[in-house]
């Protein structure tokens, strides 16, 4: 009886730890190795592909199964397999409708030129007609998108669901899905649909997008940092040569200039529904270039991309990405007119490195398109309306709308979601990556602590300072919003504070209003222009570690009001009032008087202005939809137009003066060149007045890069009361470190950045001038130059950058503050990821 049950007992444990791993190779009927073929265990979610040379590697805890094979242009096989099952040897035929002309390339070992390669003919023809194909053809359009964006995490072993479902696992893991190894588990947490109905005008180049439905579910609410992630995939459009994807420029596979970046291999041409089909495979020929890696189909009359399939190549570093796929289907039309069908993205985000045992998060989205209307038109006018999202929950739907609709995606993930996201180690991982994001702590209790980043800094007035801000947050939509921040120095032994308030009045237009007060110290010479903001957050009181002394800070108490209206969006017009008492924080170390009208000496400013402004950010993301915004890092220019007003005698104001100031920056995208970042800014102060008021040349005395700063000078080394600057940096994103054969594989990116100021200051402030900086003004141009390496970590975490900065020659004023500057330095950045 013992040595049945101890039997029974080995029996059940072997067949639970009992798993399949299976190994292959895949050819056709000549022995040509087979590369993308898919090897599906049906009925479950567990598959692979081949590699370049047709081999695969399946690994799953089922025992048993049947293994689909599939591709496209050969016969299907289906064959059954167990855990006795070790390697294969598979065989695919082609299908009965193949042409009876094949040409199979192989990747050639010796690069060939364009003009001997297969592909190139077919690639010329396309490039031809690429940009009259498709919906360009007809003069006006519509059809129905919908689409779904869902997130989750990924790689999850039984040990860490235990910990999420507790009493509830057995029950629980019957609903999880198998990863894609097979193995392992993931889990969505969040998921969002959208079904939206596109008109199109090409006669007036007019798109109108209205949103039919909308729904969301899980815990994406919390933060805008799956909001910025989820736009990961925006605007991906092979046809045009270099595509957007994450602050870089990609060359797209389909480019005209294709050739100097990828191999291509005409891999075969198959007949599909009595259409002759192209499948061209590309690779980039160097490992780290802005590239892809796949394939595609291209129609043989029409020379229109019937699908295409490409990732990201392994080889390239993208902070926290493991992986990025694309799946795009086309409907050939009329043998003229390519129809999007629907668009598959993934993304695979993980925090280290790309390990696939480490646990990351996924983000999946689906795009279908349908219902197509073409040279249907409508009034010009009905094109140029748009019916736009104002307010939260303005498109919600309820379910019989949703049975009704076509589904993209299955109702067991909304069944997870609904189970997952109450439990309380789902919500903390959640926190944690909007903590990550964007430095804030969520308590629960509709409010944040944050952020984190300035939470100690360290001058010679306060000496050590430490500061500790709050928000209200109940979601990322609320109207209403009250912010501050105390502040504590251990050698002034002084509290510092300040505190805000924002409310939306109106979605539509939009409109909302602040209202600050402040008391603290502020680096006034590390700043030029300011619109919106009403708390002073100048980074010289944030620095932890500085270079020389800094006693110029200003004691600087507030009161402020903004009243900001969109026209339209990321077009605003705003109006600031604001009443601020300025002196210098120490008076013995630095002075900040001056004579008065009657020629009596002053140590305080009273600065009573109003401001009116126009921001202008064409084609930003924006997130949210309540009186806080955020902004993706996608790249958009940015035009900034400010007038200022002071006012001598109400609420007792010293000075009148008018200021105009003006700021540009646009990013460039200069195809696999890289990326040229371009700021300028210039401003005019019309008046006689103190130093508190005049445009100080931005400093940066710490050992951090700050943008549109100078880090070879110190504050006030430039006083001025009309300027000019610009900041232009150029990132190569590997265009150079790619070709070296030592230095391509540290994954290092160089950059060069070149800075000038030019200013000059009239006799009459000049005259009024009592503090201990002597003017001085960058009237011969001052330039700092540097060159710059950046991609610097490891892994996943390549976020620092290093630059040598050199400066031109220039005298600073003889004067007991004087501090040396340095001619060269080295200086850390950090830039941040999605």
């Amino acid at each position: 009886m013992k040595n049945k049950i101890l039997y029974l007992f080995l029996l059940i444990t072997s067949s639970i730890s009992a798993q399949l791993t299976i190994q292959g190779k895949i050819v056709d009927e000549f022995n040509n190795p087979l590369p993308f073929v898919n090897v599906i265990l049906k009925k479950t979610t567990h598959g692979t592909i081949t590699d370049d040379d047709g081999k695969f590697f399946l690994k799953t805890k089922k025992y048993r199964g049947t293994l689909e094979i599939s591709f496209i242009g050969f016969e299907s096989q289906v064959i059954k397999v167990n855990k006795k099952t070790k390697y294969l040897n598979i065989v695919l035929k082609e299908e009965s409708n193949q042409l009876e002309e094949v040409v199979v390339v192989t990747k050639p070992k010796k690069r060939l030129k364009k003009e001997e390669n297969p592909a190139y003919k077919i690639l010329k023809e396309l490039w031809k007609r690429k940009r009259k194909l498709g919906l360009k053809l007809v003069n006006h359009f519509e059809y129905k998108k919908h689409s779904a964006i869902e997130i989750g995490l990924n790689n999850l072993d039984t040990v860490f669901l235990k910990g999420i479902f507790k009493k509830s696992y057995k029950d629980d893991i019957k609903q999880i899905k198998y990863d894609n190894d097979g193995i392992n588990y993931y889990i969505p947490i969040y998921l969002q649909e959208i079904i939206t109905k596109v008109y199109g005008n090409n006669e007036k180049n007019l798109i109108r997008e209205d949103i039919k439905a909308e729904k969301e579910e899980g815990l994406g609410a919390q933060g805008f940092v799956f909001d910025r992630m989820s736009n990961t995939f925006q605007n991906i459009d092979i046809f045009k040569n270099n595509i957007r994807l994450l602050q870089k420029s990609f060359v797209s596979p389909l480019s005209s200039n294709g050739f100097a970046t990828y191999d291509y291999v005409l891999y075969d041409s198959i007949s599909s529904n009595n259409q002759k089909l192209y499948n061209i495979y590309f690779f980039p020929r160097r490992n780290g270039d802005l590239a892809f890696q796949g394939n595609v189909w291209i129609a043989d009359k029409s020379y229109s991309v019937k699908r295409i399939k490409m990732a990201v190549h392994k080889s390239i570093n993208l902070n926290f990405v493991r992986g990025l796929s694309f799946d795009k289907e086309f409907e050939v039309k009329n043998d003229s007119i390519y129809l999007p069908l629907k668009n598959t993205y993934s993304g695979d985000f993980t925090l280290i490195d790309k390990n696939e045992s480490n646990k990351g998060l996924t983000i999946k989205k689906t795009v279908s398109f349908s219902n197509y209307s073409l040279d249907n038109p409508k009034p010009q006018d009905f094109y140029r309306k748009k019916l736009n999202k104002i307010r939260p929950n303005q498109f919600e739907r309820d379910e019989e709308f949703w049975n009704k609709s076509a589904k993209i995606v299955d109702d067991e993930t909304y069944a997870i979601i609904n189970t997952v996201k109450n439990k309380k180690r789902i919500q903390t991982i959640t926190g944690v990556i909007n903590t990550f994001a964007n430095g804030y702590i969520n308590t629960g209790l509709d409010f944040q602590i944050g952020p984190l980043w300035t939470l100690f800094a360290n001058n010679q007035i306060e000496g050590f300072r430490t500061k500790l801000g709050f928000r209200s947050f109940k979601t990322k939509d609320d109207r209403f919003r009250l912010a501050g921040h105390i502040a504590y120095g251990f050698k002034d032994k002084k509290i510092k504070y300040g505190i805000e308030g924002k409310y939306l009045l109106s979605y539509k237009p939009r409109i909302s209003v602040g209202l600050a007060y402040q008391d603290d110290i502020e680096q006034l010479g590390s700043n030029l222009l300011n619109t919106t903001q009403l708390l002073g957050n100048t980074f010289g009181t944030t620095a932890l570690f500085n270079r020389g002394d800094n006693f110029f800070l200003s004691k600087v108490q507030k009161f402020a009001t903004n009243f900001d209206y969109q026209i339209k969006l990321n077009f605003h017009v705003g109006f600031n009032f604001s009443h601020s008492k300025i002196r210098s924080a120490s008076e013995e170390k630095f002075s900040m008087s001056y004579l008065d009208q009657n020629y009596n000496f002053q140590s305080e400013t009273i600065d009573v202005a109003s401001d009116i402004y126009l921001s202008y950010t064409p084609g930003r993301f924006v997130y949210g939809l309540g009186v806080e915004r955020r902004f993706g890092r996608n790249i958009f220019p940015t035009l900034i137009l400010n007038y200022r007003k002071g006012y001598k005698g109400p609420f007792n104001g010293t000075h009148d003066y008018d200021k105009i100031q003006f700021k540009y920056n646009h990013p460039i995208l200069l195809g696999e060149l890289g990326l040229l970042d371009a700021t300028l800014e210039a401003g005019k102060t019309f008046g006689t007045v103190p130093i508190g008021i005049l445009s100080a040349i931005p400093a940066n005395q710490s050992f951090s890069l700050v943008k549109n700063t100078f880090s070879l000078l110190n504050y006030y080394d430039f006083v001025t009361d009309a300027y000019a600057a610009t900041h232009l940096e150029h990132h190569f994103n590997g265009f150079i470190f790619n070709r070296v054969p030592l230095l391509k594989k540290l994954k290092l990116r160089s950059l060069i950045t070149f800075r000038a100021a030019y200013g000059s200051i009239s006799n009459d402030n000049r005259a009024i001038n009592l503090s201990n900086i002597k003017y001085n003004t960058p009237d011969n141009l001052y330039y700092e130059y540097g060159v710059g390496i950046e991609n610097i970590g490891y892994g996943n975490l390549r976020f620092l950058r290093i630059d040598a900065i050199w400066r031109s020659n220039y005298t600073p004023p003889a004067g007991p503050l004087v501090l040396p500057t340095p001619k060269f330095a080295i200086r850390i950045g950090i830039k941040p990821g999605l």
